[in-house]
């Protein structure tokens, strides 16, 4: 009997954990001029072969509010579909893309404007923020359905250039995402880890 209990607290525990091993929540503070304006909140969950990855971002400036999701699924470690919405209060202001794998191309929705990409999607904007892209020097940025330059500065850095010339700064501890200094119209933000 106490080598039954003991077999069964052995499994429960070893279940526990790994299903704890697979999901991961990492939640960002999102400051401006030093104030806290918001919250990001990535979450990511392996099953098997299966992946996905949500991101939710809140943040209130003011009188104007954004709320952007991001959700990505993957089989294999390849997108197969990625969704984007983001809506701005203040403006009113909607955007969306859409990413769908249909065999060895992907079809891209941005706003509206479609646009066939015949390259397999590895490494998305999202996955930048559960481990440290070490060895890559591009990713896929879901919101505007195109890959992005990644360069690495040494020591943890890294740096993602915008097609408008700004430059996003990722900066990991022990390949732990730790903070990114984004670069946007309203001057910088800094996403820096709480969680």
């Amino acid at each position: 009997m106490n080598s039954l209990l003991r077999f069964l607290f052995t499994t429960i525990t070893v279940a526990v954990l790994y299903l704890q091993a697979g999901a991961q929540t990492n939640t960002f503070e999102v400051r401006i001029a030093n104030h806290a304006v918001g919250t990001i909140e990535a979450n990511r969950k392996l099953t098997g072969a299966a992946k996905s990855i949500v991101i939710r971002t809140r943040i209130q400036i003011m009188l104007s509010k954004i709320n952007s999701d991001i959700v990505n699924e993957y089989n294999n470690n390849i997108l197969t579909n990625a969704r984007v919405s983001r809506v701005s209060g203040k403006t009113g202001e909607d955007k969306q893309t859409i990413v769908r794998r249909n065999g060895k191309e992907y079809t891209i929705i941005v706003n509206g404007e479609k646009s066939v990409l015949d390259t397999e999607i590895e490494e998305c904007v999202a996955d930048l923020y559960f481990a440290e892209p070490r060895q890559i020097n591009r990713v896929f940025s879901e919101t505007l359905g195109r890959f992005l330059p990644l360069k690495s500065l040494g020591g943890g850095v890294y740096e993602l250039i915008l097609p408008e010339g700004k430059k996003n700064v990722f900066r990991y501890e022990n390949g732990t995402l730790m903070s990114v200094e984004v670069n946007h119209a309203l001057g910088k933000a800094m996403f820096v880890k709480i969680s």
